[in-house]
C-alpha cells in the first residue's frame, strides 16, 4: 500500500472515531437532532472515501484533512459546545473556512475530469465560483430546512445571517481560488 493510501485510511479511521465520541457524546446529551446531522456528514465523508477507492479517484492528503477538520468543527463545536447558538462568529467562520475547503474539494473533482492544467485565471475563476456555488446552494437547503422542520433555532433566523453567511463564503472562496491559483502543489491535480 502506497503512502497516500495509507494516509487515507489512517485520517478516515481517526475521522471516524472521533465523530463516534461526538455522536454519542450528543446522544447522551439528549441532543439526537444533533446527532443525526454529525451521522450524515459521517456517511457523506465515508461514501467518498468508498467513491475514491472504487473509481480511483485522488484527493490531495491536504484538502482531505481540511475536509475532515470542516466536518468535526461542525459537529464538536457547533453543535456539542453549542456554538452555532452562543458565538456570533463561529457560523461566519465556519462558512469561510467552509467554502475554502470546499471549493479546493470541488476543483481537484473539476481538474480530474480536465485532464490538463489550466491558467492561474481560469484556475482562480474556476475555484472561486466552484466556492460561491456550494455555498448559495448551502444556504438554500438551510432555508429548506428550516422550512420543513421548523428548527429552534432556525438556521437563518434573519436575512442578515444570509448575507453575512454568503459574504464568509465569498471571502473563503477568494482565498481558496488565491491559493490554488498561486500555489504549486506536488500533485499534477494542482
Amino acid at each position: 500500500m502506497d503512502r497516500h493510501k495509507r494516509a487515507m485510511y489512517g485520517l478516515t479511521a481517526v475521522f471516524i472515531l472521533a465523530q463516534l465520541a461526538v455522536i454519542l457524546a450528543l446522544v447522551l446529551k439528549g441532543r439526537t437532532d444533533y446527532a443525526r446531522s454529525v451521522v450524515f456528514t459521517t456517511f457523506l465523508q465515508l461514501v467518498f472515501v468508498f467513491l475514491e477507492v472504487k473509481y480511483q479517484l485522488f484527493m490531495s492528503t491536504y484538502v482531505r484533512v481540511l475536509v475532515m477538520v470542516t466536518f468535526f468543527l461542525d459537529a464538536a463545536f457547533g453543535y456539542y459546545f453549542d456554538l452555532y447558538i452562543t458565538s456570533v462568529v463561529f457560523d461566519k467562520f465556519l462558512h469561510f473556512f467552509g467554502a475554502y475547503t470546499f471549493s479546493l474539494f470541488a476543483y481537484i473533482f473539476v481538474a480530474q475530469l480536465q485532464g490538463s492544467s489550466l491558467a492561474k485565471p481560469v484556475k482562480f475563476i474556476l475555484v472561486a465560483c466552484l466556492g460561491l456555488s456550494l455555498g448559495a446552494f448551502y444556504e438554500i437547503l438551510e432555508f429548506i430546512f428550516d422550512s420543513i422542520s421548523h428548527a429552534d433555532p432556525p438556521s437563518q433566523p434573519n436575512l442578515l445571517d444570509t448575507d453575512l453567511d454568503l459574504t464568509a463564503d465569498l471571502l473563503g472562496s477568494l482565498l481558496a481560488g488565491c491559493h490554488a491559483a498561486l500555489r504549486k502543489f506536488s500533485d499534477k491535480y494542482f
